[in-house]
Order: structure tokens, then sequence, then C-alpha cells
């Protein structure tokens, strides 16, 4: 994976002034981050400025099914309304899963035969960047029109589709005043750094919280504790903020790094609190509605949760859940599913009217983006709003992700969290 890093930086480098599509919305590039284009794009037809229309008639000469490979289910729906607004087309959803669906187009690709369109599927820890759109296994298609609607600062990695976040849960009836956090440093409350665990000296259990979680080493939350390596300093303000006095790295005689394998640096306040985590009791859980269910029964105690942002809608059902926000230095970083076109596609016009018609079309209203509008989803577009969520970006406190940074700590921080948790039992 290093060296794969290695190579895709380098590649990034390479290609910084070959900008080109989507501009900020005064049309100037100089000091915007912008994509750079894909050798489809040089040298194919110009889709990026094509209308719904135009890309219909191409894709009709194509004349082939439309296949779409989703790690998220609405893109069902989406297939299902594409197909009624152009009946000459025909469009196969493929449901797929997020830690699996990579290395499926890989193999298609290298044996020749590629087999889906479109790929719509969450990018957190950087992979599908780096491993398959700067290895050639995907285009970027960033239409204009679009494009102007959309932050720049979204547009690095892929063509973002919706907005989302991992999120931690709270018990409401248990906490009616509100989020009973402020920090991550909360989460790991009731650690004793002589004894670096949750024990005091006469071996009583001092963990103040009861942990369920989804499984660590996946990508959305793995990312998520990259993210808290990567901003360290910011976590040792907090710490010395909140508790006024200075942090003290329990961590370091437990480090083993192994170049190439795993490696976090010293007195980082990030790898500290992920250290202090790693030793607390936890119950990892496969579901996510598990995981919710577990935090609305808190049957011991004071109880949080893990799991994707989208369970809040357990809420609809009696639960009495809600998600933990306003974190200090950040509660999670701006998760998005991206959509891309496969390269060597039997349909690639195709391919970018079904992904247009998904983005809500050049104007918004003309697609399909409102089937994606779902609590813990916010739109990307500035003229279209999500409303499903019940609170704002703004509210939760949420950040950019350092994808560079985050995909040069993800093997760190799997491989730190199956040693470290192994080492407590």
């Amino acid at each position: 994976m290093k060296i794969k890093r290695l190579f895709a930086i380098l590649l990034v480098l390479s290609m910084t002034f070959m900008l080109f599509g989507c501009k900020g919305k005064d049309g100037d590039t100089d000091d915007k981050t912008t994509p750079a284009p894909t050798e489809a794009t040089e040298a194919g037809p110009d889709y990026e400025s094509m209308s719904m229309d135009e890309l219909y008639e191409l894709a009709k000469k194509e004349g082939g099914t439309i296949t779409v490979y989703s790690t998220t289910t609405s893109a069902q729906t989406a297939a299902k309304k594409f197909q009624k607004q152009f009946p000459d087309l025909k469009v196969e959803y493929i449901e797929s899963d997020t830690d699996s669906v990579a290395n499926r187009i890989k193999t298609e690709s290298d044996s020749g035969h590629v087999a889906a369109d479109v790929l719509m599927v969450k990018d957190n820890s950087g992979e599908v960047y780096y491993e398959l759109v700067l290895e050639d296994y995907l285009d970027l298609y960033y239409p204009k029109a679009v494009c102007e609607h959309i932050d720049d600062s979204l547009l690095t990695y892929g063509m973002p589709l919706f907005a989302t976040y991992s999120t931690w849960y709270y018990n409401t009836k248990m906490y009616p005043d509100g989020c009973p956090l402020t920090s991550w440093w909360d989460i790991v409350e009731g650690y004793n750094p002589e004894t670096e665990n949750y024990t005091d000296g006469n071996g009583n259990n001092t963990q103040f919280w009861t942990i369920y979680t989804k499984d660590i080493t996946s990508p959305s939350y793995s990312a998520l504790w990259c993210q808290l390596v990567i901003d360290g300093d910011a976590l040792t303000e907090q710490y010395e903020k909140q508790y006024g006095k200075p942090l003290e790295f329990t961590y370091m005689k437990h480090l083993s790094n192994e170049p190439g394998l795993m490696y976090f640096p010293d007195n980082n306040g990030g790898v500290e609190l992920f250290w202090r985590f790693t030793q607390m009791n936890i119950t990892g859980l496969g579901d996510g509605d598990a995981v919710v269910a577990a935090v609305d029964e808190s049957l011991n105690g004071p109880t949080l949760g893990l799991c994707s942002a989208s369970k809040l809608d357990n809420q609809a059902s009696g639960s009495a859940i809600d998600w933990v926000r306003g974190l200090e230095p950040y509660t999670a970083f701006l998760a998005c599913d991206y959509v891309y076109s496969i390269k060597g596609c039997d349909n690639p016009a195709g391919a970018r009217l079904f992904t247009l018609y998904c983005l809500g079309g050049d104007d918004g209203q003309s697609g399909c983006l409102s089937v994606f509008n779902t609590i813990g989803r916010w739109s990307v577009r500035d003229d279209f709003v999500f409303e499903k969520s019940p609170y704002s970006i703004e509210e939760v406190n949420l950040k950019s992700p350092d994808f560079e940074d985050i995909y040069s700590y993800f093997l760190s921080v799997t491989s730190y969290w199956t040693k470290w948790t192994g080492k407590k039992r």
C-alpha cells in the first residue's frame, strides 16, 4: 500500500497543472484545487459539456445494458426511475459490498471482461481514489453544469453524489437535556494513566461508558481514527483545554512500529486517544440497527454506539437515540458517496447519462437526486437541499477529510487495533 501511495502522490504532482472542468462559482481556477483529466476525457467526446438529451442520443447508439455497481440501495430506486425516463435504454442495478467491489472491478478489468459501467461507492479511506482512479480503472466525470453548484473542495477525489458521516449515538431518555459529550476525550472517560487501562489500583472497573460499535477495521471507522491521528496536535490541545493539564502519552511504550506495515508517531494526541479507546471493553456488532438498539436499551448504564448516521431512522419506531454532535475539535469528517464511470465499459455515454440523472441533471430538478434524500445525508449541491437529516453539517461539526494522509495511516490503524485490543485480553 505504501508503494501504491508513493506512485499516487507522484502521479498527482505530475497532473497538478492539467486543470479542467469544474471551476469555482466565480470562474477563477487560479487558487482552487480542480480535478485533473484522465486520458479518456482528453481523447474522447466532451461528455462534461453535454446535456442529458445529448448523452441520451449517444447512449441509444451504444445499445447495451447500463450496469450499475452500487453500495447504496438508493441506486436501485434511481435505476427504476431512469428506466421510465429513458425507455429506449436498459439499466441493471447490482448491489455491491463496499469491502469487495474494488477488487471485483480490478479483477474484471485485468481479465479484459469489464462487466459494469457505473460505480457508486463511499470512499472513506482514499483507497478508491488511489487504487482505482489513479491506477486507471475508473474515469472521473465532472459535468460542468453540476460542478458549478458544488464546492471545489469536494471534487478532488471524484464526483460526489451526496455527503454523510459515521456517528456516535447516545440515549435521549438518559440524557434528555441533549448530547452528553463535548469532546472525544469524554468517550474514553475513566482511563487510568497509572494502570494504563480502565482499572484502579484495587482492580475496580473505571470505564464510564458502555461501548458498542460496528467493525473498527472497516474503512468507514478506521478512516475516522486515521483523521484523528492526523489531527493529533488538535486533540492534544483539546485535552489540555478541557482538563487544564498536559496530556500524558501513555501509549509510547506500546509502540511496535514496522515500516510499511504499521507506524504511529511519538507524542500524538490522536494516537493516545486511540490507545485509550483500544483498552476499553467494547462490544462489536455486525449490524448498525443492533448498535442503536443497544444504545436504546442502555442495559449497563451510560451507553454509546458508533455506526452509520442513517440509523437515526430508528427514531421513527420509537428508539430513544440521537446523534452525538458538536464534538471538539470536530465530530467526524464529511464522507461522500462518489459516482464514477468504469474505464473500458461498453456504455460510456450511458454511464454518464445515468450519473447526470442521479446528480439531478443540469438544474438539480430534472434528474432523480431526491431519491438519495434520506436521514444521515446532505446534498452537496447548493441549489438542492436534503431536508431529512435533522441537523446541518455545521451543527454536527464536520470537517473535510485529508485522504492523502488517511490513506497513509489506514493500514497502521487497522494493524494497531488488532495488536492493542489483543494485548488487553
